[in-house]
């Protein structure tokens, strides 16, 4: 009678630790992503993509900080100098997405992206715009 009662308790238990193993990995991933980022990769349609208009992918310049309360910074150098962006924040995603949204001179920018791998040393992301699929790969910047 009490292994039949032990069952149904572990019965009842197994949704909630789903749950809570689910928003512990998300945390892991959240405190993993607080970091300044180097963008050292970027690809367009699966080519090499070394000089951009788009000012938040320029390989070797361009830099992703992410904080705590989801607030974003992207610095890059553009138009002979430093430009920080402004209004920049984001959200991670249950499924491994990551919305950012940033305004850098003058062009706001929206992303969607799916984390395609993230530890504490790289950052890979893929997100679609405007019918082109982007691929950037990102290093920590471990002080």
């Amino acid at each position: 009678m009490r292994r039949k009662k032990n069952w149904n308790i572990l019965r009842r238990l197994t949704p909630f630790c789903f749950l809570l193993s689910t928003f512990c990995m998300s945390c892991d991933k959240q405190e993993m992503l607080y970091n300044s980022w180097n963008l050292q990769k970027v690809t367009m349609n699966g080519e090499p993509l070394n000089d951009s208009l788009q000012f938040n992918l320029i390989p070797y310049s361009t830099h992703y900080t992410f904080y705590y309360a989801n607030s974003l910074t992207v610095r890059t150098f553009a138009l002979g100098q430093i430009t920080t962006s402004s209004n920049g924040y984001y959200q991670l995603g249950n499924n491994s997405t990551l919305d950012m949204h940033f305004t850098i001179l003058n062009r706001t920018y929206d992303i969607n992206a799916k984390i395609k791998k993230l530890t504490k040393r790289e950052l890979n992301l893929e997100y679609e715009d405007n019918g082109d699929n982007y691929f950037l790969k990102l290093f920590a910047n471990l002080n």
